[in-house]
């Protein structure tokens, strides 16, 4: 009983010399930086700083922070463990701390990737971002527009949040930067492409002659198999849809397991902003507000 008592008082002031160096070692370096200038100094303060704010707020309120704690816990069982020389449970903890920091990216993807994403939506790329998407729904208003009036045959996909590569891999890859030329060549009844739909994951164009599913619901005579397509996939995804009648001419969007037929050029610029450029607005105020 002594012996053990011994082993941690032992344990209780190597923790505390431990401590105690630490801090003298970050005075020593503290007061090294004398030979920096002040606003280096500020500079390197405020970025550690914002860091370690960004990294709380990061794992605040996942269970990422009850993660954190249980490897701390562990840490601190392992240098107990080492310093009574318990052999069985240190062997034990350091093979355990071992896969664990193997598997903490794995365990922490969710919050590293809100985080990655958390900080591309700074002001600055988000302006960007919409600037893009805007020239983009541009681009592709004034494509339906034009097949409209000559009754060229299109069927547009953009891609939502859902993944689409099993119909990606029935057509062309492309991975092309889009454009109203691009468009319009591809969709020309004499090009071996025009048949299908082009899947667009904003900003390229990634595939064309796709191959989407047909929707079961009953339809319309008038309804042909563009129609039943693009209905087909906004029924199964959030993929948004446009499409231009060959027989009529008249433009279509599709989103939701709903489609608006015969819609004006300025009816679908209007849906397009209000599914992509107005969603993304909301879902910034609503990451915002939380």
């Amino acid at each position: 009983m002594k012996d053990f008592i011994w082993n941690i008082q032992n344990v209780l002031a190597d923790i505390l010399f431990f401590i105690v160096e630490k801090t003298g070692t970050f005075w020593e370096r503290f007061f090294q930086l004398a030979q920096y200038s002040l606003g280096q100094m500020i500079l390197d303060i405020v970025l550690v700083a914002i860091l370690f704010y960004w990294l709380i707020k990061l794992v605040q309120g996942t269970r990422a922070i009850h993660i954190l704690t249980g490897l701390a816990i562990l840490v601190i069982i392992f240098l107990v463990s080492e310093k009574l020389e318990l052999i069985a449970l240190g062997w034990l903890l350091r093979k355990l701390l071992t896969v664990m920091l193997v598997a903490v990216p794995i365990i922490f993807q969710q919050e590293l990737r809100r985080g990655l994403e958390k900080l591309g939506q700074t002001r600055f790329f988000t302006r960007e971002r919409e600037k893009e998407l805007d020239s983009l729904i541009n681009i592709i208003v004034k494509v339906c527009s034009e097949m409209s009036k000559s009754k060229i045959g299109a069927l547009i996909v953009l891609k939502g949040e859902d993944s689409l590569k099993e119909y990606e891999e029935t057509g062309v890859r492309l991975d092309a930067k889009v454009s109203s030329e691009l468009l319009l060549n591809i969709f020309h009844p004499k090009t071996p492409l025009h048949d299908g739909a082009v899947i667009i994951e904003i900003p390229k164009l990634v595939a064309a002659s796709c191959i989407l599913p047909l929707s079961f619901k009953s339809l319309p005579g008038s309804f042909g198999t563009r129609h039943k397509a693009a209905l087909g996939l906004a029924e199964t995804t959030d993929a948004k849809i446009v499409l231009v009648s060959e027989e009529k001419g008249t433009i279509s969007y599709a989103e939701n397991g709903k489609l608006q037929k015969d819609i004006s050029p300025e009816k679908l610029q209007e849906e397009l902003k209000k599914s992509f450029i107005s969603k993304k607005n909301t879902q910034k105020r609503k990451t915002h507000d939380a």
